[in-house]
């Protein structure tokens, strides 16, 4: 029996299973942490993207756009956001004076509720100072492990993406 104990106790046998056990985790985790964290700034990057880019058809003035048809040209710039007119809101404001920019967060859809409340949407005037703002909200891949876990979300489990953008109207 006592070599038999010893026999085993010397066998090392299966030891890298049990390194391999210990790390894998760690390894996946990691990995998952970096593919995230690039996902979701390649989705912020297409989000300041969307958003100068359809600015910019305000900014001149060749057509009148709509909300909807501002949030329609936005996601439409910004190809990559998944159920992009669902998930983004978008602001307009004229700014006059220093007082009149927004002092409150970008406004974001709730997904808790059915209902989409109404957003200052004014394209200004020409020659007239403009901040824009867009918020996307997403669900990270990886919610429960590393970055996915970390980073902070709302009552649904989504994070928010944020866009700021300011520009002058064309003169007439």
């Amino acid at each position: 029996m006592i070599d038999r104990l010893r026999h085993h106790r010397m066998d090392q046998s299966g030891s890298a299973a049990v390194e391999f056990a210990l790390l894998v985790p760690l390894v996946l985790a990691l990995l998952f942490s970096v593919l995230e964290a690039g996902w979701i700034m390649t989705q912020s990057i297409m989000l300041d993207r969307g958003l100068s880019r359809a600015s910019r058809a305000v900014q001149i003035g060749s057509t009148s756009m709509t909300y909807t048809q501002y949030k329609q040209k936005v996601c439409a710039e910004a190809f990559i956001l998944a159920n992009c007119e669902k998930a983004l809101r978008l602001e307009l404001t004229p700014i006059d004076t220093a007082a009149d920019f927004p002092a409150t967060d970008t406004p974001c859809v709730d997904r808790s509720v059915a209902i989409d409340p109404v957003t200052s949407y004014q394209s200004g005037k020409a020659s007239q100072l403009v901040f824009a703002r867009a918020c996307f909200v997403v669900d990270p891949m990886t919610p429960g492990i590393g970055y996915g876990l970390s980073v902070p979300k709302d009552t649904t489990g989504a994070m928010r993406l944020t866009s700021s953008f300011a520009f002058v109207n064309e003169p007439t």
